[in-house]
């Protein structure tokens, strides 16, 4: 695996001249590569060359449904973050412990979350380094557990992560969460814990119900608790060609709730991201463009606070293939 921030993109974002970017990476003694007549560099390079001074925060990941492509989300969202200079650190609190495995981890090895409560195992023992600029905590099966644990030791849910998670802002700008697709006390104590929580649906009718229940969940917790969780909506595995896809995004933007929560910015569906986690690499491992990488982009930017998310109105590029979603926001 061998992520990569092009100088092409670096200047798009700066909003810079490609030629001036490279001339500062040489200014300041910057390493990078060159491949195709394009200059690439890592997250050490990008983190001197940024210099961005993110808001530390907590991001979970959460939705009542399998299948959205979360984990996915997460793993190329935490790697395109780092590519911004970024301190990452992904928590993996689903038991099946697919991002955990998508990072190449074997979590056998490893102490996870419910040592950490069971065990009183230190918290700063659970992580291991990834990549540049990326730690994990790891999950495996035994995660499971964690709803019971926290029943049985009455744990408070809303300081059991909360507390633990907050210490480690000192060290990352940017801790993402991957939940299990599931209610429980487990991740009631990880939403209670979040910054700002991410609930990725996909154009189908379960997923939809799911983000009903997900919502739902989220309206009692603030309830209870007397607070605000930050609940964001991002549509996944979008195809605007098919009448799923439209309908789903229709009903997004005219629900009185949801549309507040939507995020502009979709992420199309690619076979590239399935492909690039079964070859133990990611998106960015490639220096070509593809609309996978900018879709990553755009809602990596947007949650990074780096730039403003488009308005509905521009939610739709003004390209052939996304001609039928723009039909359907101009008639809105």
């Amino acid at each position: 695996m061998n992520p990569k921030m092009t100088a092409l993109d670096a200047a798009t974002c700066l909003k810079k001249n490609e030629n001036l970017i490279v001339s500062i990476l040489n200014e300041r003694g910057l390493s990078y590569s060159k491949a195709n007549h394009q200059v690439y560099f890592d997250h050490l390079t990008a983190d001197a060359l940024f210099q961005f001074s993110f808001s530390p925060q907590v991001v979970v990941f959460q939705i009542v449904k399998g299948g959205t492509g979360k984990t996915s989300l997460v793993y190329e969202f935490a790697i395109r973050a780092s590519l911004y200079g970024a301190k990452v650190l992904c928590i993996d609190m689903d038991q099946q412990g697919n991002l955990t495995h998508a990072f190449n981890q074997d979590p056998e090895i490893l102490p996870i979350m419910i040592d950490v409560l069971v065990d009183q195992h230190p918290l700063e023992d659970t992580i291991v380094s990834v990549l540049p600029g990326i730690d994990l905590i790891p999950s495996r099966f035994e995660n499971s557990m964690l709803d019971e644990v926290l029943r049985l030791k009455k744990l408070p849910l809303e300081s059991v992560y909360r507390e633990r998670w907050q210490l480690l802002k000192s060290r990352y700008d940017l801790i993402i969460v991957d939940c299990p697709p599931s209610l429980g006390q487990s991740v009631a104590a990880a939403a209670l814990a979040a910054d700002c929580l991410v609930a990725p649906v996909t154009p189908e009718k379960f997923a939809l119900s799911g983000l009903e229940i997900a919502y739902q969940s989220v309206e009692e917790l603030q309830a209870c608790f007397g607070l605000e969780i930050d609940f964001k909506i991002v549509l996944n595995k979008f195809e605007a060609r098919t009448t799923l896809s439209q309908n789903a995004l229709k009903y997004l933007l005219n629900h009185s709730t949801y549309n507040s929560k939507l995020l502009r910015n979709m992420i199309r569906f690619s076979q590239e991201f399935p492909k690039g986690i079964a070859n133990n690499g990611s998106v960015f491992d490639a220096i070509k463009p593809t609309f996978a990488k900018e879709d990553i982009d755009n809602f990596t930017q947007t949650l990074l606070g780096i730039s403003a998310a488009p308005n509905a109105s521009t939610l739709i590029k003004a390209r052939s293939f996304y001609k039928s979603a723009k039909e359907i926001l101009d008639t809105l």
